[in-house]
């Protein structure tokens, strides 16, 4: 299993705005090996929101057949409009070793 994760700075005010797109989109679990979305809102920065949007794959292979494909494409097309309140974002990528509940 592989966890990603895309945190994106977003000026303070505006994270559910931009979380909605993501509630929105549903291209992304169309895809093969596509396990899971979260999308989890805290506070940044002072002046900033922080959305955490986390994608599960059954692995790295689905995860760049995801960022490769058309609908990865047609996803991001939109966004645009919320370019003006974001501030940045990092990528980050995780390998699952424990899990338990």
């Amino acid at each position: 299993m592989l966890v990603v994760t895309n945190t994106i700075r977003i000026k303070a005010g505006f994270g559910k705005q931009v979380a909605g797109r993501f509630a929105e989109a549903k291209g992304v679990q169309q895809m093969p090996g596509f396990v899971r979305l979260e999308v989890w809102l805290g506070a940044g920065q002072e002046g900033e929101e922080e959305l955490k949007v986390c994608t599960v794959w059954e692995n790295e292979e689905a995860f760049k057949n995801w960022t490769s494909s058309e609908s990865f494409r047609a996803s991001h097309r939109g966004a645009s409009d919320s370019k003006e309140v974001m501030l940045g974002a990092t990528l980050n990528k995780y390998e699952l070793i424990v899990s338990g509940s």
